[in-house]
């Protein structure tokens, strides 16, 4: 039985969300289905969440161990990754899909307003709001890919040396990780915006096939956007602090030995 499994039957008020989904990664799954967000706002507890969303206690936690106790999350123990590897990972799977997924998403939302904004006027909304996300999108993983993740990858390399990494103008990498944390609550609250005008991604009765797959586009990526801002803001993000942290330290130490 899982470490978080345990303690969740002891005191669900002192499990946060985001360690749920870091020790198993296909628990993801079941926080996406009753509504409950574990990236950005992962530092929250769990009974805390579930009280709010009057979700029953005994009813979840049985659906986690089902899911702890399935072979599932054999192949996906992200945490355990090497830094570097985690942030290729993010790289080849979430900006490769996002930067495919806009363009194919923005021409669909184009055909859905032309045919039906005159009786659901509403898909405008929806339509500026997913391309102002998408513009955010697109600066904020080039900022990462030239920025952020190769720094990373130095503070990796720096330890496999066992050398002082040096700040290139940067001061620490805690600089723009909060940054690229802010960006993910303004990406994360835009699409909440666009689940909201459209009821959960309800159709209308009138709706096409191509309004159908447009809806199941932007409920993937916002699904994809979870777990893409999961994996930084609590797997790599913390713990490329932690290593930078430990290295200055480390050299410190050893400095003041000699």
């Amino acid at each position: 039985m899982s470490t978080v499994i345990r303690k969740s039957k002891m005191n669900l008020a002192k499990i946060k969300i985001k360690n749920v989904v870091t020790e198993n990664f296909h628990t993801a799954e079941l926080f996406e289905k009753y509504g409950i967000d574990y990236c950005c706002g992962g530092d929250r507890f769990l009974g805390q969440v579930l009280e709010e969303k009057k979700i029953s206690s005994s009813a979840f936690l049985k659906e986690l161990s089902e899911l702890h106790h399935s072979d599932l999350s054999k192949d996906r123990n992200y945490s355990e990754w090497d830094l570097d590897r985690l942030a290729m990972h993010i790289i080849d799977t979430h900006h490769t899909y996002v930067k495919n997924a806009i363009p194919q998403i923005k021409a669909h939302l184009q055909k859905v307003f032309n045919a039906h904004s005159k009786k659901h006027p509403f898909i405008k909304d929806v339509q500026n709001i997913f391309s102002e996300v998408a513009d955010e999108l697109t600066g904020h993983m080039m900022k990462e890919e030239r920025i952020l993740f190769p720094i990373i990858k130095y503070l990796a390399e720096s330890d496999k040396i066992h050398d002082k990494p040096k700040t290139r103008g940067y001061g620490t990498v805690q600089n723009p990780i909060r940054q690229m944390e802010a960006e993910h609550v303004s990406a994360g609250g835009a699409l909440e915006r666009i689940r909201t005008l459209t009821d959960n991604y309800s159709l209308p009765g009138d709706a096409c096939t191509t309004f159908e797959i447009t809806y199941k586009e932007l409920e993937e990526f916002e699904k994809d956007l979870h777990i893409h801002v999961h994996l930084e803001n609590n797997i790599l993000f913390p713990r490329s602090i932690e290593l930078e942290n430990r290295l200055v330290n480390e050299i410190i130490e050893c400095r003041k030995e000699v």
